[in-house]
């Protein structure tokens, strides 16, 4: 088998990363930012070896932390052994290593991110132009690259018989929305099961509401729900393929670098799912407390990644 270098480089990104390794007939080789312990717990069963590249920057954060960053990002990048095929899973993380494989003849491909519709993402965007081609996860993604290769959704191989426990899901990725939690937990008569991420989960607890800040599992609270609530990012994806759960996207405006709101509108119909502008812009809870009454049912899709592993493997 060729040598295969993923670059999971966070987040959502990583959660590409594993899904792609669920299907390779064998380990391969990881590359994850610095200290990130959510990948690398993500991560760890399906590797051989595991490099860690510095990120340039957190969402929130500015040039100037990436300038900070740009030399150790450059020398351990350089250090990497050259591998025949590289997947760069999206981010600024995945720019710098996956250009030093394409100079050392490596065949590099990128993953778009499953809410890009009208607009490219800037890491993705910049790795096209040296990648052999980017994969997409929907037709309706098709007209973003000339090189864009759709397989269809690119989620992990459920574990779980989907059911119904009664709660509601509320996630919103590595970096928490605490707008959005705030909202939730207002809401009376309700099971919520909350992942706050980086936002204490300690401030969410109560009688009928579990908190927690992180589970690499988190695929078990999704299969067991009856509705998942979360922003414009992979879960939602997940929920829907995976788990044909219900699902109310909202919109988080703090993701100046992320998708944009017709993006994320689009992303929405595409799934099936009920969308919501960020809390900044509600009146009150009533608004997602009506999206709850009437959440619809989900639009049903096969899951792609097989179709992108068979294409890498008959490179």
């Amino acid at each position: 088998m060729r040598k295969i270098l993923i670059i999971a480089s966070g987040g959502g990104h990583t959660g590409f990363a594993r899904a792609i390794a669920q299907y390779l007939p064998q380990k391969v080789d990881f590359v994850i930012p610095t200290n990130d312990s959510m990948s690398k717990i993500m991560i760890i069963p399906y590797a051989n070896r595991i490099y860690e590249v510095p990120k340039g920057r957190e969402p929130g954060e500015g040039n100037l932390i990436f300038l900070k960053r740009l030399f150790s990002i450059l020398a351990k990048s350089i250090k990497i052994s050259k591998y025949d095929i590289v997947i760069a899973t999206g981010s600024n993380h995945s720019i710098f290593p996956s250009f030093f494989q394409y100079l050392k003849g490596a065949k590099v491909y990128g993953i778009e991110s499953q809410d890009r519709f009208i607009t490219k993402g800037k890491a993705i965007s910049i790795i096209s132009n040296y990648a052999k081609g980017i994969f997409l996860h929907w037709e309706e993604q098709k007209k973003l690259y000339k090189k864009g290769i759709v397989v269809g959704p690119i989620v992990e191989k459920p574990k779980y018989t989907p059911r119904d426990e009664g709660y509601i899901l509320v996630t919103a990725g590595s970096m928490g929305f605490k707008r959005l939690f705030d909202k939730v937990v207002k809401i009376k008569g309700k099971k919520l099961v909350i992942q706050t991420g980086r936002i204490e989960p300690g401030i969410y607890k109560g009688d009928n509401i579990k908190a927690f800040s992180f589970d690499p599992d988190i695929e078990k609270w999704i299969a067991s729900s009856s509705l998942v609530i979360t922003h414009q990012g992979k879960t939602a994806m997940e929920a829907v393929v995976m788990y044909n759960k219900p699902v109310i996207i909202v919109f988080n405006r703090d993701w100046v670098r992320a998708t944009t709101f017709e993006d994320a509108k689009i992303y929405a119909k595409v799934l099936g799912a009920t969308f919501l502008d960020d809390p900044i812009k509600w009146e009150d809870e009533s608004i997602l407390i009506n999206a709850i009454e009437n959440v619809k049912e989900p639009n049903k899709f096969s899951i792609g990644t097989p179709k992108l592993v068979e294409k890498i493997l008959n490179l």
